[in-house]
């Protein structure tokens, strides 16, 4: 059972433990989705660095109450935790970290390239639809420089999406058919 924004709200009803197990129900998957798409599909990257920032995130639960907020905090500690260099999953492995998520080849050749920042800025704007100023807080980017890493994100991963033969965009899942109408859009 998934917690409610008003459940994480009201701390005085509800011990620290529960208020804690609320706070990782409310925003654990979707978190690790964003992980792993950050991550390019590296599970156990995607499970530790989620899991430390939702640790460090429920011990700040009281701090943390708005849903939208938490998330994008989250999300930020996700991308500052990530190493300078990312380990390259084996096909096999990005593969089985990816595709229950929908994630065909062509989208993770689109997100490959591009670089973490890029990425996640990608992923939370475009596929995750978060409001612009959570963007900017996950990316540590306001203004004109969010608006450039957003256009060469977007831009980089439409050329690379392109260039991969017979992708017939849709006939996965619903991640990667969000991925493909921001490709599409961004190709117009």
């Amino acid at each position: 059972m998934q917690a409610t924004p008003s459940e994480l709200t009201t701390p005085r009803t509800s011990s620290p433990e529960t208020l804690r197990d609320a706070f990782r129900d409310l925003h654990g998957p979707r978190l690790h989705g964003f992980a792993l798409l950050a991550t390019l599909g590296d599970r156990a990257l995607a499970a530790r660095l989620s899991a430390e920032a939702l640790t460090t995130g429920a011990a700040r639960a009281d701090d943390l109450r708005h849903p939208e907020r938490a998330a994008a905090w989250l999300r930020a500690h996700v991308v500052r935790s990530l190493p300078r260099r990312l380990r390259t999953p084996s096909p096999a492995e990005r593969r089985a970290g990816l595709e229950p998520m929908g994630i065909d080849a062509a989208v993770v050749v689109g997100l490959a390239v591009l670089g973490v920042h890029e990425r996640a800025a990608l992923v939370a704007s475009d596929v995750e639809r978060l409001d612009r100023h959570d963007v900017e807080t996950i990316v540590g980017r306001r203004g004109g420089g969010l608006d450039r890493l957003l256009a060469r994100a977007r831009r980089d991963y439409a050329a690379a999406y392109a260039d991969v033969p017979d992708v017939s965009p849709g006939a996965g899942g619903p991640i990667e058919s969000q991925v493909a109408t921001v490709a599409a859009r961004t190709m117009r």
